[in-house]
């Protein structure tokens, strides 16, 4: 038998998110007579989920670079650097495989540390996938700048770069010009969808005893991310306050799953306006299909996001999600229909509102639980389209295609 095509998957970090999720199964999919993978990650930093958990229920054993983590260290970062440059040395893959900004920094730089000029037929190629990129919302302007000159310079050296969404590519050939069109796959994400698929339309275990008063309860918002600034959660904070002074607080309940550096400041924010009466805090979840099954519907107030995982999630299990339209979520919401006067727009698949724009949510939040029973066909659409197009199995086989292709 021919010998298997040796995969080095690195990825900064395994916290809970699409990318650590993405890189666990393709892990566990792509280890087999065909394939030899090793997962590579960084450490967690402190009030970060951890999402080993799925590493371990996958059998995926990753190597741990402990030096590797999410924040800046200039010592730090050299010794993460040194490392990963003796196990790409020593494990010899034929695609380094790099997920996140700090890993793609890292294993790309490593890889071409050890590349023979003479040798180009063996060389390995290189394969990093953006799965929301850092261009803005995260740093300072001058710190933005210096990222995008390294990933400019970075994919002039990498054979193929993994975009999420259309938008996306936009972003990385056209706004910032990371890398020519040529270079740019859009591979959307895809996961396993079997357990949120079987959610039914209607919430588990009501609030209220009595079913006639069933559809007068409090609506249910999840509110699933980190607590981290680009999640924006301060404008759910805004959007509460909102419906509070316009004496409607009590139409809803927001549950918040998540947990970061965030989480303190949050709170003292809602106490500061008298909203813990309206607020949950769930922290992290790991029964994600349970979490989902007892809320009515999702929202999402990040600046900056690839395509993100908390709203494919909830349109697999039949949740009608409220989002801003930032990165790839346009994409997944598809076309408007029409835009409101309140300053919310109705899609193909959910409600969008613009970015920081919490008197917007809240009006979408409200006609949200005024129209339940109308937002039932594009529920049932939105459930359809994420089952269609988020798949695993078409992960996989696009990412076999991809690998197949650079390989010759």
């Amino acid at each position: 038998m021919p010998k298997p095509i040796k995969i080095l998957r690195l990825i900064a970090r395994l916290n809970i998110g699409g990318p650590a999720i993405q890189a666990i199964n393709l892990s566990r999919d792509l280890s087999d007579n065909h394939y030899q993978t090793l997962l590579v990650c960084g450490s967690l930093s402190p009030g970060e989920g951890d999402m080993t958990f799925l590493a371990r229920e996958k059998k995926v054993e990753p190597l741990v670079v402990k030096e590797l983590g999410r924040d800046i260290s200039l010592w730090g970062d050299l010794k993460a650097f040194l490392v990963i440059r003796k196990i790409i040395k020593r494990f010899e893959p034929d695609i380094l495989h790099t997920h996140t900004a700090k890993a793609g920094t890292m294993g790309r730089l490593a890889a071409l540390s050890l590349r023979n000029p003479f040798a180009s037929s063996e060389k390995i190629r290189l394969v990093h996938t953006f799965h929301g990129h850092t261009f803005h919302s995260y740093f300072s302007p001058l710190k933005t700048l210096f990222f995008i000159q390294i990933e400019k310079i970075l994919g002039r050296f990498t054979d193929k770069i993994i975009v999420l969404s259309r938008q996306q590519k936009n972003d990385i050939c056209s706004t910032y010009q990371i890398a020519v069109r040529e270079k740019v796959r859009i591979v959307p994400l895809g996961f396993d969808l079997s357990r949120f698929a079987k959610i039914g339309f209607s919430p588990k275990a009501p609030i209220e005893k009595n079913p006639s008063r069933q559809n007068h309860r409090p609506l249910r918002i999840g509110i699933v991310g980190r607590l981290t600034a680009v999640k924006n959660h301060f404008m759910v904070l805004e959007a509460i306050n909102c419906l509070r002074l316009a004496g409607k607080i009590d139409k809803f309940k927001f549950i918040v799953i998540g947990d970061g550096e965030l989480k303190k400041e949050f709170v003292e924010k809602a106490r500061e306006f008298d909203l813990m009466n309206a607020i949950v805090l769930k922290g992290w979840q790991e029964d994600m299909p349970a979490v989902y099954a007892q809320l009515d519907a999702v929202a999402l107030t990040s600046k900056n996001e690839g395509t993100p995982v908390a709203l494919i999630e909830a349109m697999a299990a039949g949740r009608p999600v409220v989002a801003a339209a930032v990165g790839g979520v346009p994409d997944l919401m598809g076309t408007v229909l029409e835009k409101k006067p309140a300053g919310f727009q109705i899609a193909e698949r959910g409600l969008m509102v613009q970015s920081k724009d919490a008197e917007a949510l809240a009006r979408a939040l409200l006609y949200l639980s005024e129209n339940r029973d109308a937002m039932q066909p594009m529920v049932r659409k939105a459930k359809e389209f994420a089952l269609t197009n988020y798949d695993q199995d078409r992960l996989v086989n696009d990412i076999k295609m991809l690998y197949g292709e650079l390989l010759g």
